[in-house]
């Protein structure tokens, strides 16, 4: 797992890093395990599974676990097959949404199902995996993401998956380190005010995935599944609508992947789901809001 060391997980989450062994030789599920702390943990809290979007890693989450466990919550986040640090061959959909039920069977019971957060595609996971276990999952938070509907996704994502095209674009960035950085720019708001802890860890992480073959075929593997799901969208719609937990959505303002019409459809499915918007922020509002954003997961969880 040599290319997997790349990933050096941020500082201080390194401590809280596990991984599920697979029974295929090679492969296991990396994740972070963070307990609630402070006076607030309990058994009586729902423990909380932070599932990252396409290309992306469990770091992803960095800021906005602190604010969780600090209320008390359990709080899990993988990296997804064949992203990251979590070695696989076999890399889809199903693979990830199968990847949170083997997490759910960790941190979840009947009598105390679990939250799932999922951001871009893996929100679309996080549905999955709260349909096929309705028993483990009490409620979906949808971060700029939903089950993709017909149309909604966009024309780049979809021109990257042409036989070729994509992929040698995706090769060309190894030698390309500034464009390769300066592809991030359009998941945020305002790039250049993160912090610059943050703009170095990003530089060396985008590095670490343009140069693995292993990340390379995850992407272009989970993106092909990607588009066939978008054209399964209205079944898993009406799964969606009849599914008994609590929803809510959370986007950002100025989100230019999916901007916030794209929650339209799931509103109308579930008239009651909770909607916010964050300010100031683009595709990955836990990055650039992390405060907000664990507001209103909270303020949610709670009425829960």
């Amino acid at each position: 797992m040599a290319e997997n060391s790349m990933f050096v997980p941020w500082l201080p989450l390194a401590a809280f890093g596990r991984e599920l062994a697979s029974s295929k030789k090679g492969e296991g599920l990396f994740y972070y395990d963070v307990p609630g702390l402070g006076a607030k943990a309990g058994s009586d809290k729902h423990a909380l599974i932070l599932i990252h979007g396409l290309g992306d890693e469990a770091d992803s989450w960095r800021h906005l676990i602190p604010f969780l466990s600090g209320e008390g919550y359990r709080v899990l986040a993988p990296d997804l097959p064949g992203f990251g640090r979590s070695a696989y061959r076999d890399v889809n959909l199903r693979r990830h949404r199968d990847a949170i039920l083997e997490l759910l069977e960790l941190c979840a019971r009947p009598e105390r199902p679990a939250v799932l957060a999922g951001n871009s595609m893996g929100a679309l996971v996080a549905e999955e995996a709260a349909l096929a276990r309705p028993d483990l999952v009490k409620a979906l938070i949808l971060i700029d993401g939903c089950i993709p509907m017909e149309g909604k996704l966009p024309p780049g994502l979809v021109f990257q998956a042409v036989p070729l095209i994509g992929r040698r674009y995706y090769r060309s960035l190894r030698g390309k380190p500034e464009e390769a950085y300066g592809s991030l720019r359009p998941y945020y708001f305002n790039f250049e005010a993160l912090a610059e802890e943050d703009r170095e860890f990003l530089r060396k992480r985008v590095m670490a995935r343009v140069k693995s073959r292993a990340q390379e075929n995850a992407y272009f593997k989970s993106l092909r599944s990607l588009i066939w799901a978008n054209e399964a969208a209205s079944a898993s719609g009406r799964k969606l609508a009849a599914w008994p937990g609590r929803v809510s959505l959370i986007w950002g303002a100025e989100d230019l992947i999916l901007p916030p019409s794209t929650a339209d459809q799931v509103r109308s499915l579930r008239p009651e789901a909770g909607f916010s918007l964050i300010q100031e922020a683009g595709h990955l509002p836990h990055q650039e809001k992390p405060q907000a954003v664990a507001e209103r997961m909270l303020e949610f969880i709670s009425s829960v």
